[in-house]
């Protein structure tokens, strides 16, 4: 780390040093800690591509780096690996087939531009989207769009604009390409065989080149629940993917992330507070960056170049006010009053996990309405189902969040 990156100008303060804590959404931490086992994962499989589909599935809570840790697999897989990437956080609204279409569509259209500014013919870039046709008879020329007889013309679309960017990609001399999609739980195929299936779309199109060894690879990372929903989808999903549960660090990770910012700073912290902190954050890497921010800023006002744990108790407070309105009260405030009604009650429940038979003992609600609730959380992602009737939320600590708020709510 170049210890000098963060000073600035001189002024009438003396030399100021940014903060070198990044707490927020996908704010790539100075040091990522806990994350060299996937890494190893994504260099594996990429080795094993074509000749081994290339699929790897990252789940986990929010809060745990899964965003980070994509935006660190685009790194390692364009540079390191010379594979071409394309990289799109999924929103709800894309949980329709013409959608998904779409906005890959859009997306391998900007692949295809990049990877052309570095290719070696030097052709301008409309020039080489336009022809990317033409490419068919110079790359891959025994691949075909075969779908396994389907009918679904928005399949043949996304598995033919997927050819099309492998074949310019590999032109340009890239390794395949790498379609990596974030936030992946959104996409929900419908039970309705007339209904919209945007994830059984998306690996149909995949599986049909990869079973030709064109060298491609599809990253899924979202909540728990893309488990599920890709089993749903198609029942071979399980064989495809190298599947990973990211959760929490390590203590020894754990204070690694927290101590690894302050190198070069001229602060430091105590063994003691590290401890504290430790104990606080449960190895959640968002939890550690966010306290060390608050940390830093309290020693900058108060000229301390030591963290200690006095400055820690001081903090609590204000810490987890911020953790509640940063995190946690988004989640639940985008509810419908009655969504947040009973979430809130859940807080009065014993947890883990939450049972709806503990749920029907704190609330009025009639049994088949607390189910649609409760499917209706699980549907915006503040919860996932783990059985029938037994859920955990998806956040981390969030029951405490929950028993806090309903504190918080009595006392007004």
């Amino acid at each position: 780390m170049d210890k000098n990156k963060y000073l600035l100008e001189p002024s009438d303060r003396g030399v100021l040093i940014k903060n070198p804590y990044r707490p927020g959404a996908a704010n790539t931490p100075l040091f990522l800690a806990g994350r060299e086992s996937q890494e190893r994962i994504l260099r594996a499989i990429l080795r094993g591509a074509p000749e081994i589909p290339a699929n790897y599935r990252i789940t986990g809570l929010r809060g745990v780096g899964k965003t980070v840790l994509l935006k660190r697999f685009e790194e390692v897989t364009k540079g390191e690996l010379n594979w071409a990437v394309g990289r799109l956080q999924l929103e709800p609204r894309h949980n329709r087939e013409e959608a998904i279409v779409a906005i890959l569509h859009d997306l391998l259209l900007e692949v295809q531009a990049q990877v052309s500014r570095t290719e070696s013919l030097r052709q301008k870039t409309e020039a080489v989207i336009s022809g990317a046709r033409a490419l068919a008879t110079m790359t891959f020329e025994d691949v075909t769009v075969s779908l396994g007889g389907s009918a679904n013309s928005k399949e043949s679309d996304l598995a033919s604009d997927l050819l099309d960017t492998v074949r310019i990609a590999v032109k340009s001399g890239k390794g395949g390409l790498v379609l990596m999609l974030d936030e992946a739980q959104v996409l929900v195929d419908d039970k309705d065989r007339d209904g919209q299936h945007p994830l059984s779309l998306l690996i149909a199109a995949i599986n049909s080149l990869q079973e030709q060894q064109v060298p491609i690879a599809l990253v899924l990372c979202g909540l728990p629940t893309l488990i599920a929903n890709l089993l749903q989808a198609r029942t071979y999903s399980e064989r495809m993917f190298r599947g990973e549960e990211v959760g929490r660090l390590t203590r020894a990770q754990t204070r690694e992330a927290f101590l690894r910012p302050l190198d070069g700073t001229g602060k430091e912290a105590t063994d003691d507070l590290v401890s504290a902190v430790m104990d606080d954050v449960e190895g959640y890497p968002y939890f550690v960056q966010l306290w060390g921010a608050e940390l830093w800023e309290d020693a900058i006002d108060t000229s301390s170049d030591v963290l200690t744990v006095d400055l820690l108790k001081g903090l609590r407070e204000a810490i987890f006010k911020r953790l509640d309105h940063d995190f946690y009260a988004p989640r639940l405030d985008s509810l419908t009053p009655a969504e947040q009604d009973l979430l809130l009650l859940t807080g009065a429940c014993e947890y883990p996990p939450l049972r709806t038979a503990d749920i029907h003992q704190v609330t009025s609600r009639k049994q088949g309405n607390v189910n649609v609730l409760m499917g209706r959380l699980a549907d915006q992602g503040v919860v996932y189902r783990l059985q029938k009737g037994i859920y955990e939320y998806t956040a981390p600590k969030f029951h405490e969040f929950l028993i806090r708020r309903r504190r918080s709510t009595t006392w007004t």
